[in-house]
């Protein structure tokens, strides 16, 4: 429990300054949770999402 809560300040102490912004590919709430979600090891790779978010952004728009 004491681990989760000190990784979990550190998370977001690096976030409120900064320094995790390199990691959010989208620059919204979903990156920021994805960064969380990665910390904790519950989440998808860096590289998989990173994936998913330029196939998304390429995908041509159905009509």
């Amino acid at each position: 429990m004491a681990y989760a809560t000190i990784k979990g300040s550190g998370v977001m102490r690096a976030m409120r300054k900064g320094q995790a912004a390199a990691f959010n590919l989208t620059r919204d709430m979903r990156g920021e949770a994805r960064l969380v979600e990665r910390a904790f090891g519950v989440g998808p790779c860096a590289l998989s999402a990173a994936m998913r978010i330029i196939e998304e952004r390429l995908a041509p728009e159905a009509a």
